[in-house]
């Protein structure tokens, strides 16, 4: 467990954080380059599982990217690029291609989904939000959380590109574990170190017939700096799933976490729209959004790609 503050600037709070520190324009050279690559995809397409960075013409992008990398594990954790042409892509294959090479510069894209899928649609199908449906097919507000908590090897990066925004809501909201640490070890020392004790999880449906439908690990583990496992639903649907009560000092530690993680001094918030390209860093860096309503003509959607150096491309990593 960490039991001094932590310092720098992971450990931003909403009165400390700049917009500069994670926006960041897209220069004139890399929308040449990307002007440049639309004409050679049109005119050579490639899947997009097969797309390699090291394949084209990008060094400005490159450059970019290696900015966003340096911001995910060394700044705030969470960085914007303003802002991809999405419109004069002409295409959906061609904007998916763009941002999976953009996305690929910054970590190996990797499964996100039991069956094997690769890049996602994050948006409203309807569904209502229960145990085994995962968050980013409803509208419902997800507080900051880190994505796939659950699983053996959670990505170490997301990343969303904006193709339209909601009619109302919607906003992204992010928080830095470390600030969320450091006032649970200022104020709540007891509980943060219940917080480096297992918990159960629900997997939300991305699990085998024959394993178990709930995972118990920590919230926080040091490995060897601070990772976070801190999802505000599938904790209690874990508990619900495993027929298992919470005990006072869990239920204490979960709930003073939930309202640590929301606080509005903590957190930033932003609304991303079209073009825009986010990145996370889903190790110690909270990210959700606020509950939205769609445009019935223009649904609120995002491309999605998850990233992992380290490990195997399949979903246990």
């Amino acid at each position: 467990m960490i039991r001094e503050p932590i310092t720098g600037s992971r450990a931003w709070t909403r009165r400390t954080i700049r917009e500069s520190d994670w926006r960041i324009p897209l220069p004139s050279s890399c929308l040449d380059e990307i002007e440049r690559l639309a004409g050679v995809l049109e005119r050579d397409p490639v899947p997009t599982c097969l797309l390699d960075p090291s394949d084209y013409e990008l060094d400005a992008c490159r450059s970019l990217l290696d900015d966003v990398h340096r911001r995910l594990d060394e700044g705030p954790g969470v960085a914007v690029v303003d802002r991809i042409p999405i419109e004069e892509l002409s295409g959906r294959p061609r904007i998916e291609a763009v941002f999976w090479l953009l996305g690929a510069m910054v970590g190996r894209p990797v499964v996100q989904t039991l069956d094997g899928r690769i890049l996602l649609e994050v948006t409203d199908t309807g569904v209502k939000k229960r145990i085994g449906v995962r968050g980013f097919r409803t509208n419902v507000a997800q507080p900051p959380h880190v994505d796939n908590s659950f699983n053996d090897a959670p990505p170490d990066y997301v990343s969303l590109l904006c193709l339209n925004a909601a009619r109302e809501g919607g906003a992204s909201r992010f928080v830095s574990f470390c600030a969320v640490h450091n006032v649970l070890l200022a104020e709540h020392p007891r509980l943060l170190e219940r917080l480096y004790r297992p918990f159960y999880q629900d997997r939300q449906g991305d699990f085998w017939p024959d394993e178990s439908q709930t995972v118990f690990l920590p919230v926080f583990e040091l490995r060897p700096d601070l990772r976070c496992r801190y999802t505000h639903f599938t904790i209690p649907a874990g508990y619900e799933t495993a027929g298992v009560d919470m005990d006072a000092e869990t239920r204490a530690a979960f709930d003073t976490m939930t309202r640590v993680v929301q606080d509005p001094d903590l957190c930033c918030e932003f609304t991303l729209r079209p073009g825009e390209l986010q990145f996370v860093n889903n190790r110690w860096c909270g990210h959700g959004r606020t509950a939205y309503v769609d445009d019935p003509q223009r649904r609120r959607l995002m491309l999605r790609l998850w990233h992992r150096d380290g490990g195997l491309r399949r979903y246990r990593g």
